[in-house]
């Protein structure tokens, strides 16, 4: 692989804003940006097959550095991002319709989209700490205006909300860093490579523990901050429900992973200088403080967006655990469940934001037995749903499965308990949720007037392959996307 491949690759999104933003056929821009997206995708799976031949790849004099666990987010990055494109197209002509966008506004808005598809790719590429430090704050910036789009009051202030408290939260972060290069000076590293993460994987061991430990929990809090781990999550429910619905299938499915993904780095990292029951310790009461939160909330909710953003909150929960149980099964589980999350997720999204665009409404008490009206989103949102709460045969039942495995084998048995019992909560709450929603009896007299059928060709096609992938993967794993899991599972489990 070279470095003109790599660019090419980062340049799509970058390339189909900027195209986005010259034309002016409002049928073109949204078909075309998701032919840019599908090429991303598809370049995104060659660079992965790349790594997972390769092991591991350095480009631009060391600036970038992809693995396994760069290739796993790429592909949730670039997947999500070509199925939130293709929702895009008659979401955004529905927008046009009902005069809540222009012509100009679609065209911000795919530029604003594939600029923070390159935030997050560059997030996951990029070698220094503080890069990608850097890379998650731009994802801030550019997510805000995305966020705040409709310039409605309610958006403008989960906008305003969501910056302050994610910047106040990197900030934190950026100390834990600064605290982390300071360790590496004055354990005698090399100033130059002091933020590389090559370079910390080398020389972790001979970092001072104490001062790694304070790193840590600031780059715990700060990146845990963005990642909408309790107590922090505040600005999670109102960005999610408030933006735009593609954009909350980005934030939800990737967004916060990348946050994740930076503690995850720097969790290996610390292990290395401080032993793996620091870290994990910590990791897991926020885990399960998300998980219990998100369960009370979950179960309270009216707003349909919302309780899709909660529900975020505890699976980032569950994935958190995963990591911290720090056994090799719930390692992977916890890999597999950032893809299954992923994709039910955006089902979810794109599945409400159907209802949500023929209803004129999020609240759920106007939302009954919408399966009679919109029968395939409603049977998707049902289908979805289910999945969403851990019922088997889809995938998040076999990564939760895994993730609990792991804790029991871990001897982490009372953690288990209380994962377990959150877990039954959460499940009972949406299955609810949903049926009511979906199956439940008609009450509200307006629906009667509701032409029956769905938005457009492309909002149900986004739909497919979304819920493709949850079933098929609840049964068998792609060889490739084994590999891949595997790999970043052992590259995690060695800091441990």
């Amino acid at each position: 692989m070279s470095n003109i491949q790599l660019l090419i690759f980062l340049s799509l999104p970058l390339i189909a804003g900027i195209i986005s933003l010259l034309l002016s056929n409002k049928y073109l821009i949204g078909r075309l940006h998701a032919i840019f997206m599908i090429s991303l995708f598809c370049f995104g799976l060659k660079i992965v097959n790349n790594i997972i031949a390769l092991g591991s790849i350095n480009l631009f004099n060391n600036t970038v550095y992809l693995d396994a666990l760069s290739g796993l987010m790429i592909i949730l990055i670039t997947l999500v991002s070509t199925c939130a494109s293709i929702y895009s197209i008659g979401y955004m002509l529905n927008d046009v319709e009902d005069k809540n966008a222009s012509l100009f506004k679609i065209k911000i808005y795919y530029l604003l989209f594939s600029i923070f598809i390159f935030t997050m790719l560059l997030t996951v590429t990029v070698n220094s700490i503080g890069l990608i430090w850097i890379a998650i704050e731009l994802t801030t910036l550019v997510s805000a205006f995305l966020v705040g789009f409709y310039n409605k009051e309610s958006s403008v202030e989960a906008s305003w909300k969501y910056i302050i408290l994610c910047t106040v939260g990197i900030s934190i972060a950026m100390i834990g860093i600064i605290i982390c290069y300071y360790a590496v000076t004055n354990a005698g590293g090399i100033r130059e490579l002091g933020l590389n993460w090559d370079y910390l994987l080398k020389t972790g061991n001979k970092l001072d523990p104490h001062l790694m430990k304070i790193a840590f929990i600031f780059i715990l809090i700060g990146f845990g901050t963005k990642a909408g781990l309790a107590p922090m999550h505040t600005w999670l429910p109102d960005a999610h429900s408030e933006a735009p619905t593609p954009v909350s299938a980005l934030l939800s499915g990737v967004l916060i992973k990348c946050a994740i993904y930076g503690i995850i780095r720097f969790t290996i990292i610390t292990n290395q200088s401080t032993g793996a029951i620091f870290t994990s310790k910590y990791i897991l009461i926020f885990g399960l403080i998300s998980i219990g939160l998100s369960a009370l909330f979950i179960l309270t909710q009216k707003h349909i967006k919302r309780l899709l953003a909660y529900s975020s909150l505890e699976h980032i929960g569950i994935i958190t655990c995963g990591i911290a149980f720090a056994n090799p099964l719930s390692i992977f589980g916890a890999l597999f469940h950032m893809f299954n999350h992923a994709m039910v997720k955006s089902l979810m999204f794109f599945s409400a934001g159907n209802l949500a665009l023929k209803f004129h409404t999020k609240d759920m008490e106007h939302l009954k037995g919408v399966i009679q009206i919109m029968p395939v989103s409603g049977l998707f949102l049902l289908f979805g749903g289910l999945a969403l709460s851990g019922m088997p045969p889809f995938s998040i039942f076999l990564s939760e499965f895994y993730i609990l495995s792991g804790a029991m084998d871990g001897n982490h048995f009372i953690s288990s308990i209380i994962f377990t019992l959150f877990l039954i909560i959460v499940f009972g709450g949406l299955s609810y949720h949903f049926l009511q929603i979906t199956l439940g009896q008609v009450e509200n007299n307006h629906t009667i007037t509701i032409s029956k059928g769905e938005i457009s060709r492309s909002t149900v096609i986004s739909l497919f392959i979304p819920f493709i992938l949850i079933s098929l993967f609840g049964i068998w794993i792609p060889s490739p996307l084994l590999k891949l899991l595997n790999e970043a599972t052992r590259i995690i489990s060695s800091g441990y």
